[in-house]
């Protein structure tokens, strides 16, 4: 059953947040994931808490937090959280 890493951002320090952006698409490098992210997204109701969208699809659970506890991915989430208000979450496909 297919995972998703979902993570909404909201950047406040541009410069900073492209450093973590650019380690971060290294670390997908070879890696079975698809990715899509929006800067911007259409807010059809209420008030969306972020800037960005970023959806990232991966085989099942267990390659997903592979990925997400890796020791590469987890030296450059304090990138992120310095440079922008984040809030990531894990779901499933049924």
């Amino acid at each position: 059953m297919a995972s998703y890493i979902v993570g909404v951002v909201s950047k406040h320090d541009l410069e900073r947040y492209q450093e973590y952006a650019m380690a971060g698409f290294r670390l997908i490098d070879g890696v079975a994931v698809e990715v899509g992210l929006t800067d911007q997204p259409e807010v059809l109701e209420g008030n969306f808490p972020g800037s960005s969208i970023i959806i990232m699809k991966f085989a099942d659970n267990d390659a997903a937090r592979k990925w997400y506890d890796s020791e590469g991915y987890q030296e450059v989430i304090p990138i992120r959280q310095a440079s922008a208000d984040t809030h990531f979450v894990i779901t499933f496909q049924s």
